[in-house]
Formats: C-alpha cells, structure tokens, sequence
C-alpha cells in the first residue's frame, strides 16, 4: 500500500456530479445563528431530539409515516427539478432507497411495527429492482445495471441498492427480491476484487470513495443476513480507504478519485464522509467510527445549542454544490443531516441534540395527526433524515 494521502494546500476543489443523495433544501446558515438564533429558541427548537436518541416508538412513527406513505403513493422523477435528468434520477431511487432504510432500522428496532411499514417497504423494494428506476444509469453506461452484472466494471451506484435490500431482507428472509440481491451482492463483489485497489466506477470515469462505502456496507449487511463470509475482502477494502482516500489532516474523506490510479480528485468532504460513516457501520465498525470521529469531533461548529458541520476542513477553501447543498460560512447542508448518523454510531447525544436542533430549525417540521414532516426536505430529505435519526449503533 502507498503512504496516507497527502493533499496540497489549499486543496482545488472542482464543481462536479452528485453521487450521494442530500438533504438539499434544508439551509444551515451560520449567519442566520449569529443573528436570528437566541437562547428562547432553542428551548423551543428540536425538542424531540432526545425521544430519537431513546428511539422512543411514537416520535419514530410519526416521521416513519409520512416516508411510508410517499412511498407507497409513489415518488418519481418528476418530484424534482434539478435540471439534471441524471440528478432527478438519482434522488428517485434515493428516496426508496433511504425510505427501506430507514424504515426497516425503525422496525428492527420496535418489532410491532413490522407490519404496519411491511407494504411500504416491500413496494420500495419493488421500485429499486425495477429496470426503469435506472435510465439514468443505462444512459450512462449504454445499458442497465441489471442487464450488466456480468460485466467486471461500473454502476457503482448498486451499493445503495443492494444495502437497501439487504436491510428488508433482514426483516423478511423470503424477500422476494432476493434471487437479485444475490446476484447483485456477487456482481459487486467481483468488481472490488477486478481492481487492485478495490475501485468501482459509478460512472465512466468517475469514482467515488462514498459510493465504494455504500458497495461494503451492502457486502456487510449481506454477510449479517446470509451467514456469508466475505471478511477478508472488507478488511482490504477498508484498508485501501484509510490509507489512501482519507485525509490524514482533518480525517475526512476524499470525495472522488481517479478511477485508475485513486489519486485524489476532489477535496476531502463532510457531505461524503459523514454518509460513508453510516455505510462503513453496516462493514466495518472501526473504520465507521473514524469517519464519524472526524465529523463529530473535527468538523462540527457549536453555536448557542445549534450544530452544524464544515463541508471542508479547516484551512480548506471551497463552495458548495449538488453533494453538499449550500454552504454557508463553511457548514454544509448535506454534511449537517448526514452527521446525525455518525452521532448515533458514537453515542453523542449532545451532538445529536445540536444537529437535530439545526434540522427542526430549517427543516420546517410539521405534525399533522399521528404523522410528521419536514417540509423543507421533501421526500428524499424526509427518507434520509429518517434513515440517518434511526441508524443503528451497536
């Protein structure tokens, strides 16, 4: 293995395309702490936070039926308007994904509500296997991801898919879809182990450690729930991360890669390594808190009970874009939602409390009857905030 990376300073960081799936009309803005955030209102903000950390029935309910119910009524692409066919595809097979996510965590958490959320995941499950979820892929690549798993490169996006189904597998052994989330699980496999250092395109010419973070989390996941052993290739894998795609300075991970060599091409990024985080807990516990540690310990701005977290590291300079949503005097929308998850795996409570204040803040949460929502967020920001407040932590 080469030496840990070592990134210029300032690192140039480049405008590029999303890969991990954000909270991006949630705004984090700092300045609007400093001058509209006080002591009364964060008595009155994210009271909730502390009947997550508990995993208390009724607040994860609440948030679980309204992610169930824009599943079953069905999300697709013309929920949004990036102005990317690519992106909109993304973020439709995003919700699903983070909705069997999240749902599932809630229901291996409190048992009696596995059949209140089984229809929804189950139709979740259904849209992630269907061929038309990927036209943006097959676009990319010249085919779909299920008509090309005999191919040794690419559709790294899968990783997403097949964790998602490793979870509802969890919960129903005889998951209809599991025929082709084995095969999906041995496709990835074979494509880590084509490249020496474990690479996996999601687009031609395009990588990214967070996505490569999503394919072990669903190989791990897959072992939980198969007895299958597929350790020694993990260890590797998250070996090769530590080693060459996370900074040795802030900890952060570098968000994309060239594809043949896995030299840095962006800058490392609070967006991607707080998601990381929570795929690396499905792999590898250690690694998953390393991550979590450097957004959490490293990354995180406190202000008057508020938290928030720097999409890049101190003395690191750079905008904001489709992965981390805005920044705003350093703190990224992305980086924010996805940390809750690494407070999770860390047992921070008090940094969960902060991150969730900020999230009720400028998420806009509303109750109406037994459901609530975060306006703001839409239906992919409500499916990842479930995800990410649910994440299991051992």
């Amino acid at each position: 293995m080469q030496d840990p990376l070592t990134l210029p300073a300032p690192f140039e960081t480049h405008a590029r395309p999303s890969r991990a799936f954000h909270l991006t009309r949630f705004v984090v803005s700092a300045a609007l702490f400093a001058t509209g955030v006080l002591s009364g209102p964060r008595l009155l903000v994210g009271t909730s936070a502390d009947a997550w950390t508990d995993d208390e029935l009724d607040t994860a309910r609440a948030l679980g039926d309204a992610v169930s119910e824009d599943v079953t009524s069905g999300v697709t692409t013309t929920a949004f308007h990036t102005g990317s066919a690519r992106f909109d595809g993304e973020w439709a097979m995003g919700t699903h994904q983070m909705a069997v996510l999240g749902l599932a965590q809630i229901s291996l958490r409190h048992p009696e509500l596995v059949d209140r959320y089984r229809p929804a995941i189950a139709a979740a499950s259904r849209v992630l296997v269907e061929p038309s979820t990927y036209a943006f892929g097959a676009d990319a690549w010249g085919a779909g991801p299920f008509d090309d798993l005999a191919s040794d490169r690419g559709h790294a996006y899968l990783g997403y898919v097949a964790l998602a189904l490793g979870l509802a597998r969890e919960l129903d052994p005889q998951l209809p879809e599991r025929a082709l989330h084995d095969a999906l699980i041995e496709a990835l496999v074979r494509r880590l182990e084509a490249h020496p250092l474990a690479i996996v395109e999601t687009y031609p010419g395009e990588a990214y450690p967070c996505d490569l973070a999503s394919i072990a989390g669903a190989i791990g996941q897959y072992d939980r729930v198969t007895g299958s052993d597929h350790g020694a290739l993990l260890s590797r894998v998250a070996e090769i991360q530590r080693e060459r795609f996370v900074d040795p300075r802030s900890g952060y991970l570098v968000q994309s890669v060239d594809v043949a060599t896995g030299e840095p091409r962006d800058a490392p990024r609070g967006s991607g390594t707080a998601l990381a985080a929570y795929f690396w807990s499905f792999a590898d516990e250690a690694l998953a808190r390393e991550l979590a540690r450097a957004v959490i310990e490293g990354g995180r701005e406190d202000l008057l009970g508020f938290s928030a977290i720097r999409e890049h590291p101190l003395g690191v300079e750079g905008s904001g874009d489709i992965d981390s949503g805005p920044v705003v005097l350093g703190v990224s929308v992305s980086a924010t939602g996805f940390a809750m998850a690494s407070a999770r795996l860390l047992h921070d409570d008090d940094a969960f409390v902060g991150l969730h204040r900020t999230a009720s803040l400028f998420g806009v949460p509303v109750a109406r009857g037994e459901t609530t929502r975060f306006l703001s967020g839409g239906p992919l920001g409500n499916a990842i905030l479930l995800a990410m407040m649910t994440a299991r932590a051992s």
